[in-house]
């Protein structure tokens, strides 16, 4: 990685470990492109931490007028997350009155938990996760409540809604510039690993934090979502890695024979293994020697979390081609069936981008079938022929 990437990666280790900013002083030695870090730092999506840290750990290397950014931008991500706070508490209300169970993930939630500060991390949208039978009746708590849908749904219909693929759509309340992303399921029904809904609504605990109570994931299931959601997109970006730093050093107690044993059934165990490998390589997150030997012992998690390690600092913000993609995500298909699935459903399930890219009436509908791979041969064209310009 270039010196400025490397900057944004030690902020991350000093904010996880606050004592041992010496690498991040020597990182800083020397000239630096403070344009490009703020654009790395953004890309990321680790402004906050970056901004947060560098004033206090920086030293003089940190010239006065940056200093004075940094604080604006700081002071900018706690108005913008104050107000999706706000909209996310009242969301809650809603949905709560409509008696609705509803488990908030990520974005806020995750930033009262596990960073201590909801200043600290960025968050572009709300994550709902409802239980399936619960769907209907959470979007039409949203709509009456000025959210317009803002997803396509194939035939507008609650069945097909129900039964859509990827298990989630997402409304927009277009005067206050807030998205609310709709779950009944957290992964894509294509990806070999994946997480039970009703499991997690039973193993869901309150959380009271800033007078604010919402329902959340339990430390366990939590952190093998928080896994699953970055090898989901491949680590592209440095705060998903962050997210499970910060939310592992949050839970000293975590109970780690429970996060084994839920992510066998799960598809979730080589997931875990080398999402935890990366995060210390990376970070530097220290784990019980129990667990740091179960990831360790796995030769294959290794090899997944070299591959990650490359996704994860490209630079010029190229994400993972569609073949490299697909055969990371391969990799974790537990016997053929399983692989064969994962291609079928890629190459060939519709999804809402097929739906958008030609509206066809209902008798016709079966032909989406054969839109999804031209217009998947057509888009790998256009990037082929782009790259040879």
């Amino acid at each position: 990685m270039n010196r400025e990437t490397d900057v944004v990666v030690q902020c991350a280790r000093t904010f996880l470990s606050p004592a041992d900013s010496v690498s991040l002083q020597c990182a800083m030695e020397g000239p630096l492109d403070w344009e490009i870090l703020q654009q790395t730092a953004d890309r990321h999506s680790m402004m906050p931490l970056v901004a947060y840290v560098l004033p206090r750990y920086g030293g003089s290397n940190v010239p006065q007028e940056i200093q004075q950014y940094f604080r604006e931008r700081l002071l900018r991500t706690a108005r913008i997350n104050l107000a999706f706070l706000q909209e996310w508490q009242r969301v809650l209300n809603v949905l709560g009155e409509a008696k609705v169970p509803v488990i908030s993930l990520k974005g806020p939630a995750l930033a009262f938990t596990a960073y201590r500060n909801p200043a600290l991390r960025e968050f572009v949208d709300l994550d709902l996760l409802v239980q399936p039978c619960d769907v209907v009746r959470a979007r039409d708590v949203l709509v009456r409540n000025g959210y317009l849908l803002d997803s396509v749904v194939l035939d507008d219909t609650d069945a097909s809604l129900i039964h859509s693929s990827n298990r989630e759509i997402s409304f927009v309340k277009e005067e206050r510039g807030i998205t609310v992303e709709l779950h009944w399921g957290v992964l894509h029904e294509m990806f070999p690993f994946q997480l039970d809904v009703g499991q997690l609504f039973e193993s869901a605990c309150v959380e009271h934090q800033e007078r604010i109570s919402f329902l959340s994931l339990s430390p366990a299931h939590l952190l093998l979502y928080l896994c699953a959601h970055g090898t989901k997109h491949c680590w592209s970006n440095l705060r998903w890695l962050c997210d499970v730093a910060c939310h592992v050093q949050a839970n000293p107690s975590l109970d780690w024979d429970l996060c084994i044993r839920l992510a066998e059934p799960a598809g979730c165990e080589l997931v875990l293994k080398h999402s935890l490998l990366l995060t210390g390589q990376v970070l530097g997150l220290e784990l019980p020697d129990p667990i740091a030997q179960y990831a360790s012992q796995d030769t294959k998690a290794h090899m997944l979390a070299k591959i990650a390690r490359t996704f994860l600092f490209r630079e010029n913000d190229d994400h993972p081609g569609y073949l490299e993609a697909l055969r990371y995500h391969l990799a974790f298909a537990q016997g053929w069936r399983e692989g064969a699935w994962l291609v079928f459903a890629r190459v060939f399930i519709p999804a809402e981008q097929d739906w958008q890219y030609v509206r066809l009436p209902l008798p016709l509908r079966f032909l989406y079938y054969l839109v999804r791979p031209i217009r998947f041969v057509l888009e790998r064209l256009s990037v082929a022929v782009r790259l040879s310009l």
